[in-house]
Order: structure tokens, then sequence, then C-alpha cells
């Protein structure tokens, strides 16, 4: 299970709750990927925590009656009335009910539904609505190499009904280089690295290359273009061969060229049309052999290409090479490979983009194919993160006279961008500035990121509405674009099949609409965050979701993790902290596998936030020990987020060391609600001057953008704390949009009615910040006030009756989890009881009953019991510390 800790932290979770309620895993993932051995694991580990488990997978060619997955499954005969169409009283559903609901706690481990009939799926989504109240836990697998296939709208329905999904992204490098080392039984040497990295992260082809060049003595002989084990061909036949003979022909005809290969080449090739070469199109790719692309068609793996490659045999590869000219002219010979690195670029094949590119550059001496290569590859450098580096190739590009339009343009883009996320908006808005006072010379995709940079520089100046009004003038200029590009293209289909029809050549279809949907996704995805970080959350989450469908749909997964960590910080606004926890882990799946290490950062504030609220410091703390290194945005960010997590372990003086030297209007122009919070750390630190700074710059800011409400309500509450005036917090906790953010003006208010002697209005409004801290999962903020209340008289019951085993972890009580977890991370019971605004008697009670319900009798067996049982991380155990 190499690469795969995350996935099984989730698997883990489901078989947590299964005794007490159901719950659904959705995983998916190219074939290779590794579902069916993460199912097999789930299956088998849930039959050691004594949980029943009925297993099922649809064959590869379909089911032979209705729901004979679920029949099998269930060791239930088919009968004849299970052909009856499907309606929730049929006789068929009525079994397959009765049967689950006799063995529940049970767990549905189904693979493969991607193959399922439309019936299958109806019936199971049917039974997911009929036992969702039964301890049924289902465990779903499906192929994403069957883009359009009816289980691919069951997931999205489950996961839009609250279903966890998690997708089995590649693997990283650092995981590919531990099952490297696993299976070789040392650290491979470059020549097989580079190898391997030819498999794109795919757990099958990695392990069956690896066990094949051992295993047949090629270790020293394993390079790129070298000689490949009969193992890992064996596993590619299975690909390949039971594809019908066309889709054969195509697969060997693409991988005879090397790159990608437009539809109009293809069907030259293969003497067919594009019509009845759609069959073998779809065929190839549901295999998962072949994926279609903005410019056409094209390996999934370049390792799967190699290998079929060495079985065309040379007769017939010189034969396609010559038909194809590639022996041509040099900028026309590259063309073809220059469409498959951009193609690898938008489907987020970043790594094989560039070692694409690079080995061009090698051997290449075109100026005119080298600029390009090189605008490629700058690209490359800034999503993968190395903005300085892509300035620099992006500059190196722009110095080449006589560019072609569509690469200066390019370069410009990626060095607006870039220049945007690593350095003031203020030097991105005068590269900006050049490009739209010569908007006539500039395609809209450069023109559009123009704009972005100019709406960063305007909010860095606080200046939020200019700042959107830029941004959706940008995301109008791409949308326009994007439809004119596809009314073009269908133009010239429509002329295409007239010139087929009169039997003349045609010419190919131009691809700008292709280029403008990938260029959008910036645009989108800046827009959006201005939207989040302003709380008009619904907009927000309504464009973040369409274009997450627009990028899932064409297969341009370069943007991605950027827009997984943007919907993170969305469900973090929203205080939805389970939801925000799902997306950035999704996001650091995606980031690990793409190489987008600032969509990883901006993941893990997500995660470190959630984690404060939640109260584990150790793990807020994990996530933000490596300062990130992308804009002056994600620094600020993270250093406000560092300094809250320091208060609340070390108090308001240490902070407030943190933000030493810290722009007041700059900081609250990156975080608009974090007003509040500085006030009250300052005053804490007693540091007037500084909270008085903060009022103003609130004030200033809410003062221009009055129509964002939510900057209206953090000013009220900033100046509320620093003057006490009870009016003001009351006006903010009115006014606030962010539920946190309302129950924590309430508390404030609780607070400063306490001190003003009127305690039945106190515990009212700290009623209903207990109400608001509660509705958003804020454990660590409702323990402080229960706290306050206790002192004040008032006792709220907060446990539940969930029914629970008599021993093990699932009999614990969640307080009593958090203390086990705090304990094992090494706190003293003062500092538990702190940390979680409880007595040390009472962390000592339940520790006992912690070390009742688990049959140990010390410190140290709790962290030992809790590293071999997985429930913290080897790393995390600390029983140095006690009282």
């Amino acid at each position: 299970m190499r690469g795969r800790e995350r996935e099984w932290r989730h698997v883990v979770g489901l078989l947590r709750v299964l005794r007490r309620r159901g719950g659904t895993l959705l995983v998916d993932g190219e074939p290779g990927a590794g579902r069916s051995r993460l199912l097999a694991e789930a299956a088998a580990e849930a039959s050691a925590r004594g949980i029943d488990v009925v297993r099922g997978g649809v064959a590869e060619l379909g089911e032979l009656v209705p729901c004979g997955v679920l029949l099998e499954a269930l060791d239930l005969g088919a009968e004849p009335e299970d052909a009856v169409p499907v309606g929730s009283g049929t006789r068929l559903l009525d079994r397959l009910k009765a049967a689950f609901d006799a063995r529940a706690p049970l767990l549905a481990v189904l693979d493969d539904l991607h193959r399922a009939d439309p019936v299958t799926l109806k019936i199971l989504r049917t039974l997911h609505e009929l036992l969702a109240d039964r301890p049924v836990g289902w465990l779903l697998s499906r192929s994403t190499a069957v883009r359009d296939c009816p289980a691919a709208a069951l997931f999205n329905l489950l996961e839009r009904h609250g279903a966890r999904r998690t997708t089995l992204a590649p693997l990283s490098p650092d995981a590919v280089t531990e099952l490297a080392t696993d299976t070789l039984g040392e650290r491979p040497d470059a020549a097989t690295q580079a190898l391997v990295a030819a498999a794109g992260g795919n757990p099958l082809l990695i392990t069956e290359l690896l066990a094949g060049l051992r295993d047949e003595g090629l270790l020293r002989a394993a390079a790129p273009g070298g000689r490949l084990p009969a193992q890992l061909r064996t596993v590619v036949r299975n690909w390949v061969d039971p594809l019908g003979a066309e889709a054969r022909s195509l697969v060997e005809t693409v991988a005879v060229l090397g790159g990608s290969l437009s539809l109009e080449h293809a069907t030259s090739l293969l003497g067919t049309t594009p019509a009845a070469l759609l069959p073998a199109m779809e065929e190839s790719t549901a295999a998962g052999v072949l994926v279609v692309t903005a410019h056409g068609l094209a390996f999934r793996h370049e390792l799967v290409r190699d290998v079929v490659a060495t079985w065309v045999p040379p007769p017939v590869r010189e034969a396609v090479l010559e038909q194809f000219g590639v022996l041509e002219d040099a900028v026309t010979a590259a063309a073809p490979a220059v469409a498959a690195m951009d193609a690898a670029i938008a489907d987020g094949r970043l790594r094989e983009a560039e070692r694409m590119v690079r080995r061009r550059l090698a051997h290449h001496g075109s100026v005119p194919v080298m600029a390009e290569l090189r605008s490629l590859l700058s690209e490359i450098m800034y999503l993968t993160g190395r903005g300085e580096e892509a300035v620099r190739e992006a500059e190196t590009v722009l110095a080449v006279p006589g560019l072609p339009e569509h690469v200066r343009d390019r370069v410009i883009l990626v060095r607006l961008y870039a220049v945007t996320r690593r350095r003031s908006g203020g030097v991105a808005a005068a590269y900006a500035n050049e490009v739209l006072e010569e908007r006539s010379r500039h395609g809209p995709a450069a023109t559009a990121a123009a704009l972005i940079a100019r709406a960063t520089a305007e909010r860095e100046e606080g200046r939020f509405e200019t700042a959107l009004a830029l941004a959706e003038e940008a995301r109008r200029l791409t949308e326009d674009a994007r439809r004119l590009a596809e009314d073009a293209r269908r133009l010239a289909d429509d002329a295409r099949r007239l010139a087929e029809d009169a039997h003349r050549p045609a010419e190919e279809a131009p691809v700008g609409a292709d280029r403008t949907e990938q260029r959008r996704y910036e645009v989108c995805l800046a827009t959006a965050a201005l939207l989040t970080d302003v709380y008009r959350l619904d907009e927000a989450r309504t464009l973040l979701r369409q274009v997450r469908k627009d990028m899932y749909a064409g297969g341009h997964l370069a943007w991605a993790a950027d827009a997984a960590a943007l919907e993170a910080r969305a469900e973090l606004a929203a205080g939805r902290l389970d939801g925000a926890t799902d997306e950035a882990e999704r996001a650091l799946d995606l980031a690990g596998a793409l190489d987008t290490p600032l969509s990883a950062a901006a993941a893990g504030a997500v995660l470190a936030a959630v984690a404060l609220r939640r109260g584990d410091l150790r793990e807020a703390t994990r996530h933000v020990a490596d300062p990130p290194e992308g804009s002056l945005e994600s620094r600020t960010r993270h250093t406000l987020l560092a300094a809250q997590i320091t208060e609340a372990r070390d108090g308001p003086r240490s902070a407030m060391s943190l933000l030493a030297g810290l722009s007041w209007p700059l900081a609250l122009a990156m975080e608009p609600t974090a007003g509040p919070w500085l006030v009250r750390a300052a005053l804490g630190a007693e540091d007037r001057a500084a909270a008085e700074s903060v009022a103003a710059a609130a004030d200033t800011l809410s003062r221009a953008n009055t129509e964002l409400p939510a900057l209206a309500a953090s000013a009220a509450h900033a100046w509320g704390l620093l003057a006490g005036d009870r009016d003001a917090l009351a006006r903010a906790a009115g006014q606030a949009v962010d539920v946190w953010a309302r129950g924590s003006a309430e508390e404030d208010l609780g607070v400063a009615l306490e001190a003003a002697g009127q305690r039945e209005k106190a515990t009212m409004s700290l009623d209903r910040a207990l109400a608001a801290y509660a509705e958003t999962g804020a454990v660590r903020d409702a323990a402080r006030i229960r706290q306050r209340l206790r002192g004040m008289g008032v006792r709220h019951r907060h446990w539940n009756s969930a029914k629970r085993p008599a021993s093990g972890w699932d009999s614990l009580t969640e307080t009593e989890y958090t203390v086990s977890l705090l304990v094992v991370d090494g706190w003293t019971n003062r500092q538990i009881a702190e940390q979680m605004f409880i007595s040390v008697h009472t962390v000592t009670f339940h520790l006992r009953q912690v070390y009742r319900k688990l049959s140990i009798n010390s410190r140290v067996e709790l962290a030992r019991l809790a590293v071999a049982q997985g429930r913290v991380d080897p790393g995390r155990a600390n029983d140095g510390r006690r009282d």
C-alpha cells in the first residue's frame, strides 16, 4: 500500500463508524491504480474487526442478469421476477434489502462498477437510500478511464449526498522511490528511475516493470529505450489484446508515431472516417490505454507506448512513418510532438511533459521550434511552483524576434501569473499595463491574465470591489473567446464534412477552443478565490463546481489540485470542517501526483485551520511547519495562521512576536476577516497601539468596500473589542455572514455583558456562541464557552448517547479519544486540561476510562498501541512528558 496511506485512512474511518451507522466510500482511479488491491485490503481489515463483508465485482463483459453482482455477493440465486423493470416495490429490490438488513452491520465491497448496467446502478442507489439508517457500509469502485458511463453519474450523486470520495491518483515521486526500493532491495539507480518515471506513477506498471527487471536480470540494461521485461509486456498485452482489430490498429499506429495523433491524421493513416473510427477510440480509451486530448489521441502512459512500439514489425513501422511524413522538414516534424507536450501539460502529466520537452530541446536546433519548446517549459515550471525559473524562461523566449502570436501570448501569460504568485501585485500590474495598453496585439488569454494581475494589485490595496470587477471582466473575456473558438471549430467541422462528401481534401479544425478552455481555469479560480475571501460563498462554490466539472470532462487535470484546495477554503469559510478536510486531502493527493507544491501548501493551511478549531494543536503545528515559498498572499496567510496556533498554545505575547513588522492593512487585505482576532491578540499582549492600528485598518477596508457585509461585520467586531462597545459587538454578531464569525462575536459580546454585570444577557449570548461553534465543529471554541458557562454556574450536557462496544477504540467517547491522542503526543494532564478547557481531575478520569477500555495500564502502552493499530503516525507518539 505504498503511497496510499491517505486513502487507507479513509477506509479506516469508514470501518470505525460502521458498528454505529452506515457510510459510503467511493474509490475511483485509472486501470492499474490499485483499486482492487485497496478493496481487498479493506475487506480483510473489516473481517479482522468482526464486520461481515460481502464482495462482488462486475465481470469484463458485464452482467447476465440485472444486479448479478449484488446477487452473487449475497449468495442469492436469480429468479424469473428479477428481470422485471426496476421499481421501488419489485421483488428483486425487496430480496436485496432483506438480505442486507439481515446481515447488518456489514460492509458491501463492489468493484468495477463502470461495467454495471443502469438497472443495477439504479437499484444500488435505491438500496443506498433504503438502508441509510442501518449500519451498512458501502465501498464502491469504478475506473476513471470510462468517463461517461452511468456509474460516473451514480458516484457524483452519492458524493453530493454525503459520500466520501477518494481518487487513486498516480503515486508521488517519493512513494515511487519507496516502492522501487522495496521491490529491488535497494534504491534504484538513475537509469532505472528514468524508466520507472515513464509509468506515470501507475502502481501496476511500476511493480511489474521492476519485478521483471529484477527477475530477468535486466537492471543494468534498464534505460529508456532499452529492453523491457517480458513480465511488463504481458501486462500490456493483457490490456491491448482484448481490443478489437480496429482498436489495436489505432493503438499501434499511435505508438509508432510516438506522441499525440490528431483525429484527421488517424483517419487518413487507417483509411477510415471519423465516425467509423469512433468505436475504436472509445474501446481503447475505456481500456485505459489511450486518452483523448485537446490535440487528438495519446497514450495514457509513456511506458505502455514504449512496450506497444516494440511489437510492431520494423517494416510496418517504417511504412507508417513514411506515410505520416515524419522525415520532412524540422518544424513540420516537431508539430505533433509539441501538440503531445501541450496535451500532457493540460492533462496534468507535468513530469512527463517536462521530460518530453527537455529531450526535444537537447536534439533540436530550429529557432522557432526551440522558442516554442521553451515556452512550454516555462509553463511547466510555473505550474510546478518554480515561479522565478518560469519568469526567466519566459523572458528568454520573449527576447526572440519574430515570435508566433500563440507562443508570445503563452509566455506573456505565464510571466504574468508567475509574477502575480511570487511577487507583489505592483510588479505584476506593471507587466499587466504593458499588455492592456496594446490589447489589439494580444489574444484573450493574455489579456485576461493581465486583468487578473491588475485585480491582484487592487486587492492588495484593499479595493475588493474593484478587484472583483476586473476578475469578472477577465472571466467574461475568456468565456466569449471560448464560445467564438467553439463556433469556429464547428464551422470547420461542417466544412470538413462537406469536403469529405465532395471527395476533396479538408483543412484541420482549429484548436483555439481547446486552448481557450485550458486558459480560462486560472481566471475562474482567481475569481472564486476573491469571492471566497469576501464570503460570497454561494457564488464561489457555483463557479468552482462548474470549472471542476469542465476540468474533469476535458481531462485538464493540471489545475485540479488548485481547484480542490480552493474548494477546501470555501468549505472552511462555510464552517463545514469535514468537507474542508476532505477537499484539502484530495488537493494534497492531487498535488503530490501532479507535483504542484503551491496547491499543497494551500491545502495544508486549510488542514491546519481545521485542526486548530478542533483543538489538535500538534496537527495544526505540523501543517504550518514549513513556510510556503509562493505568493505574498500565501506567505501572509501562513504567518497569520502560525500566529493563531502559537496564541492557542503559548499565549498572545508569543503570537504577537511572530507578527512583528507585518503591515496591518496588507494583512487584512490578504485575510479580510482576521481583524477581530488580531485586536484580541494585541490586547492580550497589552499592545494597545497595535490593536488600534488593526481596528483602524479594518474600518478603512470596510468603508472602501461598502457592498461587502462580511467586512462591515469584521470591522464592527474589531472596534467592539477595542472599545468594549457592546452595541458594536451585537451589530457584528447580527451582520456576520460566517457562522463561526458570528459565534466569535457572540462570545465576545457575552464576555462584555458578564463584565458589565448583565448575567442573564451574557448567558444568552454565550449560548448562541456555543450553538454556532457546535454547528461548525469548532470543538476547542465550544469547550472554552462551556468552561466560562460553568464558571457562571451554567452547565450544558454535551455528550451523545450513541451505542458503543464495551471495549476497544470504538468504545471511546469523543472526549476520551481526544484525551488519548494528546497523551500519545506527549502532553501532560495539566496541558491537556488547559487546551480542552476542563479540569485536571476530569482529564485523569477520562484517562482512567481509556486505560480500562483498551486493557492497558500506562501512557507508554497507550502510545505503542496507538501506533501499532494505525491510530497515529509512528512519528507522532511521544511518551516522554507526563505529570
